[in-house]
């Protein structure tokens, strides 16, 4: 009994890119090899099929009559050539993923490494911004050698937002 027909074969041994690659290097030879008998087996039948002319034929009968043969053959041969490209594509995508993972794990520090800066820029920008409010909204140290700005004495300045709606209420109760 060969090893692809039994049932107790261990197929994890393939999870190993090298043995995979082997093993689908195998399977690629095994259906071009099929697709190579299936087209030997079509020429051969096409030779006869088509040559088989019965009294009363007209000139494409025989070989009208032998597409019926050849199709299936046909399609035999399409199948183990897109098997051979599928065993071809299942090793790539197998490369492919285990590339990936192995990237992983890099590409998610380098994720936690932006956050951490992104995070470490709004804070300082929000540092930044309750300086610049708190400083906005401290009263002003009299400098004795800048000229003060005029001021309305009948309109006070307001410094805050809760000196904004206290004159309000004021001006409006």
């Amino acid at each position: 009994m060969t090893e692809l027909n039994r049932r107790d074969v261990d197929y994890s041994r393939l999870l190993d890119l090298d043995v995979l690659t082997a093993w689908t290097m195998d399977r690629q030879r095994v259906h071009h090899g099929d697709a190579a008998a299936y087209e030997e087996i079509l020429a051969t039948f096409q030779a006869a099929l088509r040559s088989e002319v019965v009294d009363g034929d007209g000139r494409l009968s025989a070989p009208m009559r032998a597409r019926k043969v050849e199709k299936h053959l046909k399609a035999a041969i399409k199948a183990a050539r897109r098997q051979e490209g599928a065993m071809e594509r299942f090793r790539l995508a197998v490369a492919a993923h285990q590339a990936h993972v192995r990237a992983l794990p890099a590409q998610r520090e380098a994720k936690q490494t932006r956050k951490a800066g992104r995070r470490e820029s709004v804070a300082a920008l929000t540092t930044k911004s309750l300086h610049k409010s708190a400083a906005a909204f401290a009263p002003a140290a009299e400098d004795t050698t800048a000229a003060a700005p005029a001021v309305d004495p009948a309109r006070p300045t307001a410094r805050g937002i809760n000196d904004l709606f206290g004159q309000q209420q004021r001006r409006g109760a």
